[in-house]
């Protein structure tokens, strides 16, 4: 089948043909009305406190002629019947109708009471009060985006909404955060949130906080289903400030932020270096005798003794001979030193004669401190015929990380224009561009493990100064390979939309049409100079290989909505909202290469003589057609029902191309019962609803573009032509993975509402899982992708908004909390030969070893049914052996196969894997004191791959935040914390240190904590030279490692001063105020990393650090 417009759209034809009365336009059948004396309505707004409100919005019910105060709180109104209905809101405050009878208006705007009031957008132009919501929909506090500085909103969204489980992987400048709505709702992870900005489908990185109005996250399949198949992952709506009749304004904000690296580990200095280094060395050696030829110390370009002499690129160490009159002369020189040597010395007295490097890596990667700016203007003003909102912003975010930064051009501007009191239009446009420069490297931890861990007897510095390459791109200064593999990189967007709302019969049914083109525009260009390393400084390399990659992509969306809205017999409330929509998405990437460029002056790729590689393009499409609806009702805002559906056709299916997604909740407003109302429990019970919801989302993200039409491969060369050949099989009964979610909850309010709850609990099944079948190798092909897998989500959300302390003298303290927690289960798999279909992961011991030598076995890690995602599993560690008699204690005759080890007391057993003795055998090694005691889990005496456990999970159980708000008259302290539980992180980086895997890079201080005779309660096993070659007491990835990383962060702590509105009014201002915030100022966790957020897979190899910034603030309005 192939996908167009026009049944839909005469489907909606037909509907509006069916339901536009013929009175719709006829302006001149109207009724005359009887015409009333008009007059000039005057007044004051002030607040509890008597003080007058600047920018209040005073407005006509019914009609569009407004106006906003002024710095004395005073607002004139033109031509107003006598008897209008006059509405005061105020943001923050519980709007006020008056009806004005001629005389002067005075109005006292109370403080709003938290939630009933607030308006919560529901998705394509739809908006309820919370009273009358029934489904799981959370909105952020925008006090969240007043003060600190995001490069990308979706960081804001950390800790401040139920359900949504928002992780910072990465502190570099413009990295957008992993965002996972209750767990997700695919095994293999492909169902993102869909992120719809003012009606338009974009990303959180485009967009300028200051722009933001609101944003609210949809959760449950109720509230969901209106978005159908890309809503699988949740739906988070943000709209844009507009522009309010009748008012003018300039807005202008500035954040000077400076950015302060967060320390994670400190590197030894070249003492300690040598020290740890040469004694890990003779542990190694010692336990290699009798067992094989050990490695020579002397070898090591780091801490050998000959290091000065013989190695390239020199390292300054070497054996110090006190007859060499050179070796006295570089001694007296500044930096030099000398030290006893841990290897030798004991037995000759040898000494070290070295220099210290250390730190000046550190500072060649690092910035001590680095800016962050943030710059926004913004233009507003309207009449009772249009109004509009322009604004222009400018970010720009230096990294601590050298050559590392983040620049953003935003521009916006919408407005809208009553053509006739039936139709008004609508039009906007919105510009980003930002740019996001890069290192080399193609994995940080790259940098953080081998560049930062270079030997600190190297000087990395050229006798001239000049940053010098070391060893290789990875393992040299990263100033040098900086500015010889350069990176350069830019994004485009642009968004366009225009539309119209046109009331059809007044105050009852209006059409809505909109329409969007999303384009985005990504470049990329690397080009690498000629380099040499100080391994071969002979041999310059002049590839100059230039590399360019282009990605663009365009999105439409057309949809048409008709509203209806009315009130049957006084209390029945209907509002109902039926829709098309036609999505098409296309994009187009290419990239070429080129080398042996004659010049470092001439970056492109016509430069280069030579074709580097193949040039390669790609382009691909697909398209959604869609129905939708929604329809809201109620009894006397008691009794609450919603209904909402979406119809969808994808083009990436074929057999199943159609998905119909319903969801219905219903809510009851107790508190509006006659019996409560005269229960002694509503006199502190304020509020109290409970809600139920069901319904269905589809998702096919993890599904290519023309995967039902078979994907081919291609030979670039048979027989001189280029030939294809099917890479899979094609299975067009492929199906949507479905969600199908019940939810109940339960709101409450306490005292007038200073204190309420909302309440959530939820099970998510999600069946038709995409998963990849194993074939039989004759077929052809390895596998097929098919619908066969099963998850089932669960959870529990509590969002808590209090005002505790609230006096007269306008000393208020307000706080909200808020906690979700999820747990996954995979129901059904793809049936394998495997206990519980398992796929991927390990089998191990599930008990003690019978009398017949066998042990019970079992799988984790990986996928299987009743199984739960995220398992990390490996060895456990008992405790370390403190000495002789405790290796004789618990493992005297114990054999370790994963790094063959043997007890004291087989040493002089023959081994049957060697037919020798055991201390004779060679590749085996002692166990030793400072070895770890690994936990037998089978208790067979033996150490192997079923030994190994669960030790923990990647993912959270637990994650919320809480604020907390103090003001007093014109002051107001702002802080806000998020949290994390339940999840554990593989602390690579560490161990690859403390392991020394490379054999002769630098050491983190942590080596200090390890075992030796001196400390022998220590918890960290001896340190050794290449432990993967020695005792694997490291590589073999133990339990100390995987550590537990549940945190507590200071997200942002603001003070805040409004100036006094005296000093507003003599300096012709609508209001000022400057602030100064703390943001992302500590982490209180017991993991030992840069950063304890959940990581994908579990594993840390080095994170760029999120920098502690300072931020000094202004925002002024005219």
């Amino acid at each position: 089948m192939i996908l167009h417009i026009k049944p839909i759209g005469f489907t909606l034809c037909m509907g509006v043909s069916f339901l536009m009365p013929t009175q719709g336009f006829a302006v001149s059948k109207q009724p005359v009305q009887s015409v009333q004396q008009s007059g000039r309505c005057t007044g004051i707004i002030l607040d509890e406190q008597g003080e007058p409100i600047i920018g209040a919005t005073v407005q006509v019910k019914g009609t569009s002629n407004g106006t906003a105060t002024d710095l004395d709180g005073r607002f004139t109104l033109s031509n107003i019947p006598s008897g209008s209905i006059i509405v005061i809101s105020y943001i923050g405050m519980d709007t006020k109708e008056v009806k004005w009878d001629g005389q002067e208006i005075k109005v006292k705007l109370k403080e709003e009471q938290h939630a009933l009031n607030e308006l919560i957008v529901t998705g394509y132009g739809g908006q309820q009060k919370r009273a009358t919501l029934t489904t799981a929909i959370s909105k952020m506090d925008n006090k969240v985006l007043d003060a600190a500085a995001f490069s990308n909103v979706g960081s804001a969204l950390q800790g401040s909404v139920t359900g949504l489980q928002v992780v910072n992987t990465s502190g570099q400048p413009g990295t957008a955060p992993s965002i996972t709505l209750r767990g997700g709702a695919s095994i293999t992870g492909s169902a993102p949130a869909l992120i719809i900005i003012d009606g338009v489908e974009r990303t959180l990185s485009e967009i300028n906080p200051s722009d933001i109005e609101s944003v609210e996250v949809l959760k449950d399949a109720a509230s969901t289903a209106i978005y159908g198949a890309r809503a699988n992952g949740g739906v988070i709506l943000v709209t844009t400030k507009r522009a309010k009749s009748g008012t003018s304004s300039i807005n202008y904000r500035m954040k000077l932020g400076v950015n302060f690296k967060r320390n994670d580990y400190d590197f030894m200095n070249a003492r300690d270096y040598l020290y740890y280094n040469r004694m890990g060395f003779k542990r190694y050696t010692n336990a290699m005798k009798g067992h094989g030829k050990a490695a020579d110390v002397d070898a090591q370009n780091g801490y050998s003794g000959w290091g000065y002499t013989h190695y390239k690129p020199r390292t300054d160490v070497m054996y110090y001979d006190e007859t060499n009159a050179e070796h006295k002369r570089l001694l007296a020189e500044e930096g030099w030193q000398l030290m006893d040597d841990p290897y030798y010395g004991p037995e000759d007295g040898s000494k070290l004669l070295f220099k210290d490097y250390s730190g000046q890596l550190e500072d060649a990667i690092y910035h001590k401190q680095t800016l962050t700016q943030d710059h926004y203007l913004s233009f507003s003003g309207g009449n009772n015929m249009g109004s509009f909102v322009a604004s222009l912003g400018y970010y720009n975010e230096d990294g601590v990380v050298r050559n590392t930064s983040f620049r953003r051009f935003t521009g916006s501007v919408k407005g809208d224009y009553q053509i006739k009191p039936w139709l008004k239009v609508r039009a906007g446009a919105q510009y980003t561009w930002y740019t996001k420069p890069d290192s080399y490297f193609g994995s940080w931890s790259s940098l953080f493990y081998r560049t930062r861990s270079q030997r600190p007897t190297w000087n990395p510095y050229l006798e001239d100064g000049s940053p010098a390459p070391g060893w290789s791109s990875s393992d040299g200064n990263y100033l040098y390979w900086n500015d010889k593999l350069t990176t350069s990189n830019g994004t485009r967007s642009e968004t366009f939309n225009l539309g119209f709302d046109m009331t059809l019969i007044p105050k009852h049914l209006t059409l809505t049409t909109n329409a969007s083109v999303y384009h985005v525009l990504d470049q990329q260009e690397n080009f690498n100079k000629a380099y040499y390393t100080q391994s071969n400084p002979n041999n310059l390399n002049t590839t100059r290989r230039s590399y360019a990659y282009m990605f663009k992509d365009t999105q439409i969306q057309l949809n048409t909505i008709l509203n209806y809205f009315n009130t049957f017999a006084e209390h029945h409330n209907v509002d109902f909202m039926m829709g098309a929509e036609y999505y098409d998405y296309n994009y187009f990437w290419m990239n070429a290469s080129t080398k042996n460029s004659p010049t470092d002056d001439i970056p492109t790729l016509n430069a280069g003589a030579d074709k580097d590689d193949k040039p390669k393009s790609f382009t691909s499409r697909n398209r959604i057609e869609s129905l939708f609806g929604r329809f809201n009702y109620d009894y006397k805002q008691k009794y609450l029902l919603t209904f909402t559906f979406r119809y969808d056709g994808n083009s990436k299916l074929k057999d199943n191309r159609w998905g119909f997604f319903p969801g219905v909740s219903l809510g009851w407003n107790m508190m509006e019962e006659d019996f409560w109302k005269e229960s002694k429990l509503s006199n502190f019970i304020s509020n109290i609803k409970p809600r139920i919801s069901y319904g269905s989302n589809g998702n096919v993200s993890g599904i290519g573009d023309f995967y039902i039409y078979g994907v081919y491969g291609q030979l670039s060369n048979y027989h001189g032509n280029t030939a294809f050949f099917d890479q899979s099989l094609v299975n067009t009964a492929l199906k949507w993975e479905q969600s199908h979610t019940f939810e109940a909850g339960l709101d409450l309010g306490f005292f007038k509402n200073r204190l309420s709850l909302i309440l959530d609990y939820y099970v998510r099944n999600t069946s038709n899982l995409l998963q990849s079948v194993n074939l039989p190798s004759y077929l052809g092909f390895s596998s097929i992708q098919t619908n066969l897998g099963k998850l089932r989500n669960q959870g529990f959300e509590m969002e808590v908004r209090a005002t505790p302390v609230h006096l007269r003298n306008s000393f208020r303290w307000d706080l909200s909390f808020n906690l979700s927690t999820v747990k996954n289960t995979i129901v059904q798999l793809p049936k394998s030969d495997r206990p519980f279909n398992q796929l991927q992961g390990v089998e191990v011991a599930a008990g003690k070893v019978d009398a017949d030598g066998k042990t019970p076995t079992k799988w984790i890690g990986g996928y299987r049914e009743g199984g739960t995602l995220g398992e990390l599993y490996g060895y456990s560690q008992d405790h370390i052996f403190k000495d002789w008699d405790d290796v004789k204690a618990h493992a005297n005759k114990r054999i370790d196969n994963i790094a063959k080890l043997y007890g004291p007391g087989l040493a002089d057993e023959v081994n049957p894997q060697t037919g020798v003795l055991y201390k004779n055998s060679t590749g085996w090694k002692p166990i030793e004191p400072g070895d770890v005691c690994w936990e037998d889990i089978n208790e067979d005496g033996i150490i192997n791959s079923l030994d190994r456990k669960v030790l923990g999970n990647s993912r959270p159980t637990v994650t919320g935040g809480w604020t907390s708000t103090l003001s007093y008259k014109n002051l107001s302290l702002f802080a806000r914390f998020d949290y994390a539980l339940g999840h554990t992180i593989y602390n690579d980086l560490k161990a690859r240190s403390m392991g020394q895997f490379q054999g002769q890079f630098n050491l983190i201080d942590n080596v200090k904590d390890m075992w030796t005779e001196t400390n022998p309660g220590a918890s960290y096993p001896a340190f050794s030279y290449a432990d993967q070659l020695n005792k694997q007491n490291i590589w073999r990835e133990g339990s100390k490692f995987f550590e537990k990383a549940s945190y507590m962060a200071l997200r942002e702590i603001t003070l805040s001063y409004t100036l006094p509105r005296t000093w507003i009014k003599t300096m012709k201002m609508a209001n000022a105020n400057v602030y100064v915030t703390g943001q992302n100022l500590f982490y209180l966790t017991p993991f030992d990393g840069a950063s304890p957020e959940a990581i994908n897979g579990g594993y840390d190899y080095g994170r760029y650090p999120t920098p502690r910034t300072l931020i000094f603030g202004l925002n002024v309005t005219f």
